[in-house]
């Protein structure tokens, strides 16, 4: 394990000298699972030369987290070919492809927590792919401490998770997936729950990395992404639909050679076909209603609530009223409590200080058991972890919400239309894309009939126009007498609330 211990990347690695870092051709990909066979990917082929970056964009559920586990080769094809730097990993046997795995490739997920163990420090987190992959605990150790300090973070090192804030965590996750000097980093929405100046940091950091020489696939529907490459994809249905490079950049710099069509932007694949993206259709988010509504009983109230986070100031007390037929966008920096708070409102965490009433009961006063109990009755909870059952279907999630809330199922098929999950409406929660996942849970906290809805960056993975037809049906729901509680940093959504809480200063806009 030499190349490790020095940081550069191995043999192993690399696969052949020379080599483009990824060539997929023809690849087709497909699901089976409790209703119809789902074709993810429909003969995509892509190029990729050894230190490019690459933006992957397109709609929710279009085909690009199976292209991401088409490339790590935990997906398998179900036909054409998948060369990582001049391995061909199609066939390669699970425990030859785990071993290739754990060398030639870095993989950074959205929601950090996936990748980082919370009882070991940062150190330790960052140099655990290090002991994976056979290298000792001293120059692990001292490659994730080196990794630390090439992006400042050498000071939060003796530091564990859950003492960082969301930006620092999200770094982390990438210096632990890097630190090894894999030829080929992927990163699927990295940024998508992060505020301005931490998405930029972490932009910055994998910039960093593919400084050094790595391959950079990030997927991401962040348009603050759209500066760290001249090159960007856009999958639609399971295609390529476009390959966009900045103009003026020159063939060999754009790290791949397909054909494009006539208007230099649609690729044509190895089989002659031309891929032309449908059009794009608007979506109005109705506005905030200003009037004061017919019943503007408390639904949810905050007296003096106030946290304290170990080694940072408190959060200012919060006093706050917020009665049926409201919505509050709760913002401020990563890591700045918007989670906590959100937790505390629904009873899942207790504030250092004051009390929080739901529906007219106090959480402080009600065991585990009482909590939930209520919970089932006065709130929808949906988190950025979504906590569906895999083995249902998207209806059969839903109708088992209906269950245990006692409310009737009428209308699910009605809902997973108005959410756009009805054509996934048969298919496993696990074989859901990302974004249809969160939409997914979105749609059970809606048909739960709850008074109050809390959602926690209910937007971070969908694409724009997704996150429209969220924001529409948030508004329908608070015209009809129940009240939303978001996180979110998505300007869209701050739009379209009734009040925004900063959760830093306490301070209301409306």
């Amino acid at each position: 394990m030499t190349g490790v211990a020095t940081g550069e990347p191995t043999q192993r690695a690399v696969g052949a000298a020379g080599a483009q870092a990824v060539r997929l051709t023809d690849v087709f990909v497909l699901h089976r699972g409790a209703g119809e066979p789902v074709m993810a990917l429909r003969g995509v082929d892509l190029r990729v030369e050894p230190g490019e970056r690459l933006l992957v964009e397109g709609p929710n559920g279009s085909g690009k987290s199976t292209l991401l586990r088409t490339l790590t080769g935990d997906q398998q094809v179900s036909a054409g070919r998948v060369v990582i730097g001049g391995v061909d990993i199609t066939d390669l046997p699970p425990r030859t492809r785990d071993r290739w795995r754990a060398g030639a490739i870095g993989y950074v997920d959205q929601h950090a927590g996936r990748a980082l163990l919370p009882e070991l420090t940062v150190l330790d987190n960052v140099a655990l792919q290090l002991r994976v992959s056979g290298g000792s605990l001293i120059s692990a150790r001292t490659q994730a401490m080196t990794t630390l300090e090439a992006v400042g973070m050498q000071g939060v090192a003796s530091r564990r998770i859950p003492s960082l804030s969301g930006g620092e965590a999200q770094r982390v996750a990438i210096c632990a997936a890097v630190a090894h000097r894999p030829a080929l980093l992927l990163a699927d929405e990295p940024t998508g729950e992060l505020d301005e100046d931490a998405a930029r940091a972490v932009i910055d950091l994998i910039g960093t990395v593919a400084d050094r020489g790595s391959a950079v696939l990030l997927v991401t529907h962040d348009p603050r992404s759209r500066r760290f490459s001249p090159r960007r994809i856009v999958i639609r249905d399971g295609r390529i639909a476009e390959d966009l490079h900045a103009p003026g950049q020159s063939d060999a710099a754009r790290g791949s050679t397909p054909r494009v069509g006539t208007d230099g932007a649609h690729p044509v694949d190895s089989r002659g076909w031309m891929h032309i993206p449908p059009s794009t259709t608007g979506l109005d988010v109705p506005s905030p209603d200003r009037t004061r509504p017919l019943d503007d009983s408390p639904l949810v109230v905050l007296d003096a609530v106030s946290t304290t986070f170990p080694g940072r100031a408190p959060l200012p007390a919060l006093t706050l009223t917020l009665t049926r037929g409201r919505w509050w966008a709760v913002t401020g920096p990563s890591g700045s409590g918007k989670t906590t708070l959100l937790h505390q409102i629904c009873g899942l965490a207790d504030p250092t200080s004051g009390s929080v009433s739901v529906d007219g009961t106090a959480w402080s006063g009600l065991d585990r058991r009482r909590r939930a109990d209520h919970r089932r009755v006065a709130c929808a909870v949906s988190t950025q972890r979504t906590l569906l059952v895999e083995s249902l279907t998207a209806t059969e999630n839903l109708i088992q919400e209906c269950a245990i809330r006692g409310v009737s199922p009428a209308g699910v098929g009605r809902l997973l239309a108005d959410i756009s999950l009805a054509a996934v409406a048969d298919r496993e929660a696990a074989v859901l894309s990302g974004g249809e996942r969160q939409r997914l849970a979105l749609a059970r906290a809606l048909v739960s009939a709850a008074p109050v809805l809390v959602l926690d960056e209910p937007t971070s993975q969908q694409d724009e126009l997704s996150a429209r037809r969220i924001a529409a049906l948030l508004r329908t729901a608070v015209r009809a007498g129940r009240s939303v509680i978001s996180s979110s940093h998505d300007p869209l959504l701050l739009a379209a609330a009734d009040e925004v809480l900063d959760i830093t200063s306490g301070t209301v806009t409306h």
